[in-house]
């Protein structure tokens, strides 16, 4: 999109949303920018491009406020050299008020979690002389901006949607309830809405997200009603469903798996590790066992279903023969994706002042040997692959070819396949042939 001029009062402002984290953030920032686009604001093609660049931010682990804050200072740098409004959202601004009002004088304004939708008014209230006194968008015009190819979330063939917000878990690692508060349901019309938007837009498939998605209604079947609901939306052709805690509940979703077929065959669900005596100190439920039975169901009720689980290495008390547990599960069950996180203290939760912690030395060490094991273990998975025809979704076409993922695999984290053939269509849906991999990605050939 063109550059906005700034020189000119008579023309709008024009925002950049600069988005850190997960998939979560992703929908957040959409809720602010069809926030800003009401109140008159216009998007812009770049943050440099813009008046005002807002940083929805993230903080959940130590690399995560890392970043956040590099990305910061990038932008106080990029502001410099213009008259730009440097605006700082959510969770690290929820967590770091104070600090950035006293360490960083050229934030020009931070608000936390739970205003995303209210953030053009928060603007208008807070710079009211960068704003015109009227607001210049019909409807019309607002819902063209509001599906057009400029927000991220409806560029693509695929489109998050968010069906709750905080969370009740109390896990003693994690900082999100501090910062999200308690688990709130979306009400079912507004996923509806946002669904139905999405594939206006193009979306041929929703991946539902959340802090806590199995949460949602609770002990009720809300929640099963909900996915009913939205695998009837015309157009949709897959669901996603994505953070599904490993419980009872997740057990009984995975009875819909087997009768639905736009579920794609994929269950993501953190385990966070798989001993038990590492799990209570955790604040978590389950155990080896009952995750591997777990698993087992996922595959049984979904053929071709392939798994993606999480796990933390060196909270405080874990042994080494905690440790030979998670290797082990890795081993036997096999789940396709894994993703390793270091323990990261946080100030805050009721891990943070627990015995036993680890040296960062042994904690990187630990994370290091489970990860050679993974990688060993998907060297096997890649090779039983090899010439197998998936279904498949085209993602983004290159110069050279196509960017390819099987319905196996969520859209920005998992691997993509390959293909040598730059005449596919972004959305287009059909089968692909995996002929070799790399150590996550693969290669294949469209058929």
């Amino acid at each position: 999109m063109p550059k906005v001029s700034t020189t000119e009062d008579t023309l709008p402002k024009s925002f950049f949303i600069t988005t850190l984290g997960c998939p979560k953030n992703t929908v957040d920032s959409m809720s602010m920018h069809q926030s800003l686009l009401k109140e008159g604001l216009l998007p812009a093609a770049g943050p440099e491009a813009s008046d005002f660049h807002l940083i929805n931010t993230c903080t959940f682990i130590q690399d995560a406020t890392k970043e956040t804050i590099q990305t910061i200072l990038d932008s106080i740098d990029l502001k410099k050299k213009s008259k730009q409004r440097l605006v700082v959202v959510g969770c690290f601004a929820e967590r770091a008020g104070k600090e950035i009002s006293d360490d960083l004088p050229e934030v020009d304004l931070h608000f936390g979690t739970g205003k995303y939708d209210k953030a053009g008014e928060i603007l208008r209230k807070s710079f009211p002389l960068d704003f015109k006194e009227a607001k210049e968008f019909n409807e019309d015009l607002l819902e063209r901006l509001t599906l057009s190819s400029v927000i991220e979330n409806y560029s693509k063939p695929y489109s998050y949607v968010k069906i709750s917000d905080g969370c009740n878990r109390g896990c003693s690692f994690c900082i999100i309830p501090n910062l999200r508060g308690k688990f709130k349901d979306s009400s079912e019309e507004s996923v509806l809405v946002e669904t139905k938007k999405a594939i206006a837009a193009g979306a041929k498939e929703i991946c539902l997200v959340s802090q806590d998605t199995v949460f949602y209604g609770k002990d009720t079947d809300k929640l099963l009603d909900l996915i009913q609901s939205v695998a009837e939306v015309k157009g949709l052709e897959i669901l996603r469903l994505l953070y599904l805690y490993p419980d009872k509940k997740t057990e009984k979703l995975l009875d819909l798996y087997g009768k639905i077929g736009h579920i794609a065959p994929y269950l993501e669900s953190p385990l966070q590790h798989v001993s038990k005596d590492v799990l209570k100190a955790m604040n978590r439920t389950g155990e080896y066992s009952y995750f591997k039975s777990l698993f087992e169901k996922a595959r049984a009720v979904k053929p071709g279903l392939e798994i993606r689980t999480s796990f933390i290495l060196g909270f405080p008390g874990e042994t080494a023969a905690d440790v030979d547990e998670i290797i082990r599960f890795i081993q036997e069950v096999k789940p396709e994706k894994v993703n390793l996180f270091p323990y990261s203290p946080q100030e805050g939760t009721k891990g943070f002042d627990l015995p036993g912690k680890l040296k960062d030395k042994e904690i990187s060490k630990r994370v290091n040997l489970v990860r050679d094991v993974y990688l060993e273990t998907l060297k096997e998975i890649h090779q039983s692959r090899i010439g197998k025809v998936y279904d498949a979704i085209v993602d983004e076409v290159i110069e050279d070819g196509s960017m390819v993922r099987r319905l196996q695999d969520a859209p920005e984290i998992d691997e993509v396949v390959f293909v040598e053939d730059a005449n596919l269509k972004v959305g287009q849906t059909g089968k692909v042939r995996v002929d070799s991999f790399y150590e996550l990605d693969m290669t294949g050939s469209w058929i």
